[in-house]
């Protein structure tokens, strides 16, 4: 498939070059533009036929990078989500701990580096966050694991990806160990 798939994404008008690994260790799909080619067509047309093979939904959340503006004063942290090269610079602090990394641009790793620094700074046993999904009824899920249960958050997509993000992350971090493990989208 994967062959006939690289085949077709390199027909969409715009698309310079593809490579396309579903199999091994950093698989995906890797696409570069011709210079001066529309950037929000190209995109639309590779998810439409990405949909058409099965490799990704045809719903797909926006993801602005920027300052989470809701969903965090439940603990207590400031969390700031930056944009970089090919990746994300996650901060997390409180009125006195700092903690920050840098992650690759993928949901599972900006999850994953939020909950690293978030437990950081509240002084908290690390949370292994173990998936990020988005259902079809747009709603990001995501699943920790506190060493000895798994515990879920659930928050809409509708006010941006970085809210919801944060949203699902904190109410993991902050839900671990209680009995109540499964959350309600707010």
């Amino acid at each position: 498939m994967s062959s006939s798939l690289a085949s077709r994404l390199e027909d969409i008008p715009g698309v310079a070059s593809v490579v396309v690994d579903l199999e091994g260790f950093g698989r995906g799909i890797d696409v570069r533009l011709e210079p001066g080619a529309d950037e929000t067509l190209v995109m639309e047309r590779l998810r439409a036929l990405l949909a058409a093979y099965g490799v990704r939904s045809e719903r797909r959340p926006r993801r602005e990078v920027g300052r989470a503006t809701r969903s965090v004063s439940n603990l207590g942290v400031d969390v700031t989500i930056t944009p970089t090269d090919g990746g994300a610079r996650i901060e997390a602090a409180t009125g006195s701990v700092r903690s920050s990394r840098v992650v690759a641009e993928d949901a599972m790793a900006v999850a994953q580096g939020l909950a690293d620094v978030w437990c950081q700074v509240i002084g908290r046993v690390p949370i292994e966050i173990v998936s990020v999904e988005v259902g079809e009824d747009g709603l990001l899920s995501v699943v920790g694991n506190d060493g000895g249960e798994h515990i879920r958050g659930v928050r809409e997509i509708g006010d941006g990806w970085v809210d919801a993000l944060t949203g699902a992350v904190g109410d993991v971090i902050g839900h671990a160990g209680r009995p109540d493990m499964e959350l309600a989208a707010s």
